[in-house]
């Protein structure tokens, strides 16, 4: 039987928040690069920042039905 590697989920990793050059504010996720779960961290940062921007594409492609 395959033995279940350790998982970090995205919530685990803290948040901060800082703005942009632009002037937006963007909320990060902070990975500490001495960490012993470094490689672990930064797939937990990965799949988070995937989702969130797969939700915002969702977002802008939806027909907008206040209009229709």
């Amino acid at each position: 039987m395959a033995k279940r590697t350790q998982s970090i989920r995205p919530s685990d990793l803290p948040t901060k928040t800082v703005r942009a050059a632009d002037g937006t504010i963007v909320r990060m996720k902070v990975v500490q690069a001495d960490s012993p779960t470094l490689g672990l961290d930064l797939q937990a940062a990965f799949r988070s920042n995937v989702r969130r921007i797969r939700a915002a594409d969702r977002r802008k492609h939806e027909p907008d039905t206040a209009t229709a």
